[in-house]
């Protein structure tokens, strides 16, 4: 960034042009076969973003925005997964790059309700509950806590309900058929 500003701006251009070229050809392709498109880019970590806000202004949102634009061509939604510390951005990430939802939480950053509370209004949120949550605790404390995070989300816009990030192999099965089965009983499924 500082030893070549050139080459940076560049490296950034030639990716967001290799990233368009896929996308619109999966589109022109495939669009029909998906009720919801979407791209997993982690932009940050527990306590900020990975790159300097304007650098994701300049060269990451915009090519956001073209893809948002070829989804949404289709009739199609775009959902971003991104982990990290997003708030001093995330309205920027909303308006300059056109996504409808945002998939990763994590209770160290923010709980899934702040998140809801925050742009619920604006986008459709994916997440709940801490994976963290579903490794270390026994079945009633998941419950407890899924039914505590449901509460306090309820009577928002544009949620699905799912862990914060992905289901890794060492989540033990019972915290996940616990997850499950508390959303199951909160929606009053069972």
């Amino acid at each position: 960034r500082e030893d070549d500003p050139e080459l940076y701006a560049g490296l950034f251009q030639r990716m967001g042009e290799a990233q368009c070229a896929v996308w619109k050809r999966f589109m022109e392709e495939f669009a029909e076969a998906f009720c919801v498109l979407r791209f997993g880019d982690d932009l940050g970590f527990h306590t900020a973003t990975l790159l300097p806000h304007d650098d994701i202004r300049a060269h990451i949102l915009p090519v956001y925005r073209r893809i948002t634009d070829m989804v949404h061509a289709k009739g199609k939604p775009f959902l971003l997964h991104s982990c990290g510390n997003l708030f001093a951005m995330f309205g920027d990430i909303i308006e300059l790059g056109g996504i409808d939802a945002k998939h990763s939480n994590e209770d160290s950053i923010a709980p899934f309700p702040v998140w809801v509370e925050k742009y619920g209004d604006r986008i459709g949120n994916f997440g709940g509950i801490d994976t963290d949550v579903l490794c270390r605790f026994d079945e009633s404390y998941i419950r407890k806590y899924i039914f505590d995070c449901l509460d306090a989300v309820k009577g928002h816009g544009g949620i699905a309900f799912s862990s914060g990030n992905s289901i890794p192999d060492y989540v033990p099965t019972a915290g996940y058929l616990a997850m499950i089965e508390a959303v199951r009983d909160w929606r009053g499924d069972r």
